[in-house]
């Protein structure tokens, strides 16, 4: 496991996503407070709606990124995702003469 001057990489990516996973969750509760102090419908919860879903949006954009810079072996936010796929075998299609002709109107 690499480590830069005693900073362990992965415990460092670990820490960054979730500081923007509770970030990210902290915004939907603000959203879904906004919907109650101001009303569903109101021209003001949509204005805020419109802001805190592009915070959301750049936090999410940030924990794609973080994604792709850390190690290979840092697991992330998918600790709990399988790692291994069953497949069964290829159905076998029936046996129908496509045309290779111009399909559409």
């Amino acid at each position: 496991m690499a480590t830069i001057k005693g900073v362990n990489v992965n415990n460092y990516c670990d820490a960054v996503s979730n500081e923007l996973a509770a970030m990210k969750m902290k915004i939907n509760e603000l959203r879904e407070d906004v919907k109650k102090v101001y009303g569903a419908d109101s021209d003001l919860t949509h204005a805020h709606e419109r802001h805190l879903c592009e915070l959301e949006d750049f936090i999410e954009w940030k924990l794609q990124i973080l994604m792709k810079v850390c190690p290979l072996d840092w697991e992330g936010l998918d600790k709990n995702i399988e790692t291994t796929v069953s497949v069964g075998p290829a159905e076998k299609m029936p046996d129908i003469d496509f045309s290779g002709g111009y399909i559409g109107g």
